[in-house]
This record gives C-alpha cells, sequence and structure tokens, in this order.
C-alpha cells in the first residue's frame, strides 16, 4: 500500500479527521513536516501551516520561514508565523532551550487554533520519534505512560505519519519531488535525542533489522496493558484517595493493603506533581514507620504523612501564613481562601445557636474594634467556650483535634483590637465575648467555607 493510501487509512483507523474538520499544521520545514503537509494536501482535507521561527540556526532560521511562506502561497494555503527570540528568553527563564522551544511552541499553536477556528493541530512525528521518545523516556526514568510511545492523539493534537517509518517518508519525498529544508542541527550530538538516533538505534537494527514493525507491534500491546493498568488504578483512586478543597488525600491504611504495589499506587496518585522516585522511596518508609509529621517538597507542592492520610498540597497555599485582614465596624462580608464571612449586627439576643462551624455569635457591647482576620502563631492562647474560663493553647487545641500541619496552617483565627481570640473560624468560640442574659446586641458572623 503506497503511503497515501495507508495515510488515509490511518486517519480513519484512529478517528483523527471528522467531516468539516480544518487541521492546523505544526510545520518546520523538514522533511517530515513538508510530506505531511503533502499528502493533507493532496488529498484536499481543509489546512493551515503554522511555523515557529525560532531564531538558533543565523540566516538558515530565515531562509526556514520564506521558503515555507511561498509553499504555502504557491498551494493556496493559509500560512501563520511567528518569532521567539529564544536563547534570550532561555536564559531570562533559566530554562533549557529545548524545553522553552516546545512550551512556546504548543501554546503559540494552541492558541491559533482557538483564535483561526481550526479543529485541531497535526504534528509531524513518526514511527521512529516514537521509538526514541521510548528510548529517551525508559533511559530518563518513567511510569509505564512514558513506554508506549507517542500518543496518536493528546486532547486537539493529533499525528497523522505515526505509523510511517523514516524511511518511507524519505523516499515518498524523493519520488514525489516535495522539497525540503535540512536543518543542520539534526546532524549533531548536541541533544539526547540526536545521539539515540545515531548510534543507539544503528545498534538495535543490528540486533533486529525489523526494529520499527517490532516497536509498533510493541506500542500496541503497551497501550493496550496500559489501560488495564489505567483502570486498576482509578478502583484505588475511588476506595483510597479523597479530594478536599484544593489538597488530596491518600489513605495510608489503603496503600497499606497493596504491599507489592504501593510505590507504583502512589507515583500514580502523585503524577505530574513533581515527585521523583527516591522521595517515594523515602516517604513510603516513613509512612511504614508511623512518621507523622514528615514533609516532602516538589516545586509545585508538598506532601506531609499524617495520621492516616498522605496530604498533598499546592506550595502557594504557604503563603497565607503571613496574610491579615482588617475588619472595621461597617464591614459586611469578606472573602479569604477556604470561603467568606457574612457579619450582621442584631438586636437583642439569637433565638436558637448554629454549630460553631458555621456561625459565631458574639456580644455587640464587648467587642474591641477593628477586628482582624489572621492566621495563628506560636503562643497563641484562648479561652474555649464551655470550659469556664480556662485558658488553652492554641498548638494543643490543634492537637487534641487531631489537626493536621495543613490544616493548622490553613486555619483562621478573628481576633480583636487587642490580638484576643474571638473565635477559630470554623471549629469552636472563645468563652470571653459569649452571648449572656443581659446581651443587648450581637453580631452574628456566618461563615461559608469553601464557595470560592
Amino acid at each position: 500500500m503506497d503511503l497515501p493510501s495507508r495515510f488515509q487509512r490511518f486517519i480513519e483507523e484512529n478517528n483523527l479527521v471528522q467531516q468539516d474538520d480544518r487541521i492546523l499544521l505544526a510545520i518546520s520545514g523538514g522533511v517530515d513536516s513538508m510530506v505531511l503537509a503533502y499528502l493533507f494536501w493532496k488529498l484536499g482535507y481543509p489546512i493551515g501551516l503554522a511555523h515557529c521561527n525560532f531564531q538558533l540556526r543565523g540566516t538558515d532560521s530565515t531562509e526556514d520561514e520564506v521558503f515555507l511562506e511561498a509553499w504555502a502561497k504557491e498551494k493556496n494555503i493559509p500560512f501563520y508565523s511567528i518569532r521567539f527570540d529564544t536563547e534570550k528568553l532561555a536564559k531570562e527563564r533559566k530554562d533549557s532551550i529545548q524545553l522553552l522551544a516546545r512550551t512556546l511552541r504548543y501554546d503559540w499553536l494552541e492558541n491559533l487554533r482557538v483564535q483561526e477556528s481550526y479543529t485541531s493541530i497535526a504534528t509531524a512525528h513518526h514511527l521512529n520519534d516514537s521509538i526514541e521518545t521510548f528510548i529517551y523516556n525508559f533511559a530518563k526514568g518513567t511510569g509505564l505512560a512514558g513506554l508506549r510511545g507517542i500518543p496518536t492523539k493528546n486532547g486537539p493534537i493529533i499525528r497523522p505519519i505515526l505509523f510511517a517509518k523514516k524511511s518511507a517518508i524519505l523516499n515518498y519525498a524523493r519520488e514525489t519531488k516535495i522539497p525540503y529544508r535540512e536543518d543542520s542541527s539534526n546532524a549533531t550530538d548536541k541533544y539526547a535525542r540526536n545521539k539515540i538516533r545515531h548510534h543507539l538505534v544503528p545498534r538495535l537494527k543490528e540486533i533486529n533489522p525489523s526494529l520499527e514493525e517490532t516497536a509498533a507491534r510493541n506500542f500496541s500491546i503497551l497501550q493496550e496493558s496500559y489501560l488495564l493498568y489505567q483502570e486498576r488504578v482509578e478502583r484505588f483512586k475511588q476506595e483510597w484517595v479523597a479530594y478536599k478543597a484544593d489538597q488530596i488525600y491518600i489513605s495510608i491504611e489503603g496503600l497499606q493493603k497493596h504491599p507489592e504495589t504501593q510505590q507504583t499506587l502512589l507515583f500514580e496518585c502523585l503524577r505530574g506533581k513533581g515527585f521523583h522516585h527516591r522521595q517515594l522511596q523515602q516517604i513510603l518508609q516513613q509512612m511504614q514507620l508511623g512518621k507523622v509529621g514528615a514533609l516532602y517538597y516538589s516545586e509545585s507542592h508538598r506532601l506531609l504523612i499524617d495520621r492516616t492520610s498522605l496530604i498533598l498540597d499546592l506550595l502557594q497555599k504557604v503563603d497565607d501564613n503571613s496574610a491579615s485582614i482588617r475588619i472595621s465596624r461597617e464591614t459586611h462580608m469578606l472573602t479569604m481562601s477556604g470561603g467568606m464571612l457574612i457579619f450582621e449586627k442584631k438586636k437583642g439576643r439569637p433565638n436558637s445557636f448554629a454549630s460553631p462551624d458555621r456561625s459565631a455569635y458574639l456580644d455587640a457591647d464587648k467587642m474591641i474594634y477593628p477586628l482582624q482576620l489572621r492566621k495563628w502563631k506560636a503562643g497563641d492562647v484562648f479561652c474555649p467556650l464551655g470550659m469556664n474560663g480556662r485558658h488553652q493553647k492554641l498548638q494543643d487545641f490543634f492537637t487534641n483535634n487531631g489537626f493536621s500541619r495543613f490544616e493548622k496552617e490553613n486555619t483562621w483565627l478573628l481576633v480583636d483590637a487587642e490580638d484576643q481570640i474571638l473565635w477559630i473560624v470554623g471549629h469552636r468560640l472563645d468563652e470571653r465575648n459569649k452571648i449572656i442574659d443581659s446581651t443587648n446586641s450581637f453580631l452574628e458572623i456566618t461563615y461559608l467555607k469553601d464557595i470560592l
């Protein structure tokens, strides 16, 4: 079967393009993307060409752009291009050029797709790219997801020539006289993928000359295995993982019930959160030893070993620790991380009292303004309602009520102008401003939790 027929069949078998779809092609000018563009054009699909000029190869980068614009004009195909000063941006952001270029490219393509009403973005990844991805992920360390090669479809991104070997693409370009640009950087060993392409893959083909065909079958098997694997992971999450506001609670009991697979299950629960293999091992070791309070950090998250759960939290939430919100007599409503407070001053005494996790009732005549909403600090004490005026350290209150470290950090305190605690918001009132028989007016504070 010739390449255009295989191309059409692959699209149909994998349901990549629907009737009336418009496809935006990510095009570099190299042989792969030019063959992809030619196949779409030859078969009459509505397409547009999108090119990123990263300005990394001097005049070659400019000539690539000029070449592509001329070819698109000749074929009457819409052409879009953008230029990035990639080296400068990489230095400013302290990022690798390759990773930054990939981010810039896909962000721009997605914005362009939406703006110009394209249905999908097609890239020119082929079977050899998938093999290189497998080897790279295997060498760097990854879960089963990274060993399936490159997916045929990922959201709006489709890869219609993923079935094709590089040699078949080159042969078709020569036979059909499709023009393309050579990228000199592909010949160097500067990048890890080039080392795999130039040195490792040829050795593997010495062992198995049909490497690409074998890899294609293996990728199919691995994909099916991954689907079965995901079903098992999802069953574990449904039973043992809870989501509360911005936090994830992973049951320690659940992990311990699966001793032979607990590291894999934890890996999947923390996927994409930045924790590395050694940290997973340490977390599980400390968990088995019952080391409550141990904290582990990634660039974006932190994980706490609590009594019954591993609690995952966004690092940005720590910023609330220094937050302070002023409350005047005129304040009727305020929002903060975790919810909203509504203040209502009323005459007389309440007819009934709601639970302190939802409301606070304070003697209005005893209030010393301005009030303040803040987080707890070392040395805080209060007089818990119902304890006959006895003082208790806030730290002891937290401990006695089983607060995790994250819960302590995320708890708000309502205090008066003298920094006396009035209410541990959503938990316990202080004795000193309670409603008594002689109360003439009161402040009702309603706590609407997690509405933001």
